[in-house]
């Protein structure tokens, strides 16, 4: 079995930026799909609390995943993330069990 890198990042959106939020990470979702070594990359919404996003990426390799992380366009959303969430993106990284 090959080994993939998966990254999680769970966030909070700000009561009045939910929407601008849920634009934002559908653009990113997109663009990610896209590029190189991309496996998965799914955005949810928590069931319970329409506020609260889970971000799930699988990548080929740990290269393609540093490689998405360093885009402009990804670095561009980290930089002014605080306009839209509370907080952080809280972020961990899954091994295979």
């Amino acid at each position: 079995m090959s080994r993939t890198y998966t990254l999680v990042g769970i966030a909070r959106a700000k009561a009045n930026r939910r929407e601008a939020l849920v634009t934002k990470l559908d653009s990113l979702r997109t663009r990610g799909l896209t590029e190189p070594g991309c496996l998965n990359y799914h955005v949810g919404q928590d069931a319970e609390d329409a506020h609260v996003f889970v971000v799930y990426m699988v990548w080929d390799s740990r290269g393609a995943l540093e490689s998405h992380l360093n885009r402009e366009y990804v670095r561009d959303f980290h930089a002014t993330q605080q306009e839209l969430v509370e907080g952080d993106f809280r972020f961990r990284w899954l091994n295979a069990a």
